[in-house]
């Protein structure tokens, strides 16, 4: 792994991780002092883990440059990692690479030990910024920045915050789980049952099905859809963390969603159905099989991904009774012309109206290009 330590100040060290296709020794060492690092911070997410970083350059060749603070310990003790930042060298369609923590997710921004840390890494990605000549730096947080001086080569930043994450608290069981949910929601989820709906958890064997699924409600949706390559990646680096969960009709997929265990959370990122199969209630019942499935494995919390407020997706997930939590996405400027992460559009008209063949085939080379 290409590392290289900066200045000193106070006793930190900043080191930029560079990974490379072909892993030494010490390149595995560092990743693990790096996971090491984000398995103990209580406000880590699993868009923190290292091997993000293979997944989304296997996928779609974005490097990333992934910075820690390193604590100098005295006596000869071993160094110690203090902070993180993950960030990917992002190229839109137009004009000069930006830095984004990180693209395709909700949030992997700073994560530190205190806010001296803090403040230390967002300097540092400034001046990395000034000095690489970025035409601007997106960070994507859980919770407000709270930095005192935002303001980076004279840009100040814009702050998005309309959207939210949706988080589900889940009991030691699912019969418990059943009576939390009003009377109406518990209706849907058994006439799902009766109308002959029937469901699969598992992995990699249930990518095609899920992707048929995702895929075409992608397209229906005017979106260009991942590809499936990237969902291969997530598998090759995070097997024993991935789960598809597949809903099916007469044998037919209807709906389909993707999760990720991270320590006792379970977060779906992806999910979806074929509009005409809606009526049977299948995007309810897959819900209910993934919360089934997390009490299952004893997790505490079911993420349910984000969601813009008021959104019909909102008004879906807000019928099983979660928590919101807000995210704050920041963008910095540095070219002052307004454009950035929230000119990003992930819906055209005229999509829609292309063969699923035809969009699943174009589809990847542009959204390799759309940060959201």
């Amino acid at each position: 792994m290409d590392s290289t330590a900066m200045s000193n100040t106070d006793s930190v060290n900043t080191l930029y991780f560079r990974p490379n296709a072909e892993q030494t020794l010490k390149e595995i060492k560092n990743s693990e002092a790096w996971d090491k690092f984000v398995l103990s911070h209580e406000q880590s997410g699993y868009c923190h883990l290292f091997n993000w970083t293979r997944v989304i350059r296997d996928a779609y060749g974005h490097r990333p440059v992934y910075l820690a603070a390193i604590k100098k310990n005295p006596r000869g003790a071993r160094d110690t990692i203090a902070g993180i930042l993950p960030l990917f060298r992002f190229k839109r369609f137009t004009g000069r690479p930006w830095l984004v923590s990180i693209p395709f997710f909700d949030t992997a921004g700073i994560l530190a030990r205190d806010m001296k840390i803090k403040n230390f890494l967002f300097k540092k990605t400034g001046l990395l910024c000034y000095k690489k000549k970025y035409s601007g730096l997106e960070l994507r947080q859980e919770s407000a920045l709270n930095i005192q001086d935002m303001k980076i080569a004279e840009a100040m930043p814009q702050v998005y915050t309309s959207k939210t994450g949706l988080l589900i608290e889940l009991p030691e069981n699912q019969g418990k789980m059943l009576q939390k949910f009003k009377s109406k929601l518990r209706s849907q989820i058994k006439k799902g049952r009766k109308n002959g709906l029937s469901w699969e958890i598992g992995k990699r064997e249930l990518l095609e099905p899920f992707y048929r699924v995702f895929s075409r409600n992608m397209r229906d949706l005017g979106s260009p859809v991942h590809s499936i390559k990237f969902f291969h990646a997530v598998f090759n680096h995070f097997y024993h963390d991935s789960f598809i969960c597949v809903i099916y009709y007469r044998s037919k997929p209807v709906a389909g969603s993707f999760m990720f265990r991270f320590k006792k959370r379970l977060a779906n990122p992806w999910a979806s159905s074929v509009r005409e199969f809606r009526h049977l209630n299948a995007n309810v019942y897959l819900y209910w099989q993934m919360m089934r499935f997390a009490c299952n494995m004893g997790i505490k919390v079911f993420d349910m991904g984000r969601s813009s407020f008021g959104a019909p997706t909102y008004k879906f997930k807000k019928q099983w009774g979660p928590v919101e939590n807000p995210i704050f996405w920041y963008g910095w400027n540095f070219k002052g012309n307004g454009k950035g992460l929230f000119n990003e559009n992930l819906s055209m008209e005229s999509w829609k109206r292309l063969p699923v063949g035809m969009a699943n085939f174009v589809g990847p080379f542009l959204r390799k290009h759309i940060s959201l």
